[in-house]
């Protein structure tokens, strides 16, 4: 699927993962659309009602994890319209070095509120393999 919408869609999908890789969580912030909703792996629902809700700890992605980057691969958009985009994509984590750690599929319902598009709502499915591995 290709269309004028889709491309708002992945070009704010290409600044939100720009902000994500600065672990500039203000910058995060700004690409999100409220109130935020995140579907974690195990189902649990994190809503963030304002920017200031919104919460992720790069230094502890760094420490316990060693994030030191994260990439989207495979965009599939499922269906759109003028004001909101599914995505499916593949993200990829990885440590300083370029080594591979983590991976899954994940759904971003991207959506356009006044002009600005940013995301809604995620929720994604890591590779067990990969966490597997890891432990």
């Amino acid at each position: 699927m290709h269309d004028e919408y889709t491309d708002a869609a992945q070009a704010w999908l290409a600044r939100f993962l720009e902000a994500w890789n600065s672990a500039d969580l203000d910058a995060v912030r700004a690409e999100l659309q409220y109130p935020h909703v995140t579907i974690g792996p195990a189902g649990q629902v994190i809503v963030a009602e304002t920017a200031s809700d919104f919460r992720t700890d790069f230094e502890q992605m760094r420490e316990r994890e060693g994030w030191a980057s994260s990439s989207f691969e495979d965009f599939t958009a499922t269906s759109s319209s003028p004001t909101k985009v599914h995505f499916e994509t593949l993200f990829k984590r990885f440590t300083a070095d370029g080594t591979l750690y983590g991976s899954g599929r994940v759904l971003y319902i991207v959506t356009e509120q006044d002009g600005h598009w940013g995301m809604q709502l995620r929720s994604g499915i890591p590779d067990a393999a990969l966490l597997a591995a890891r432990s």
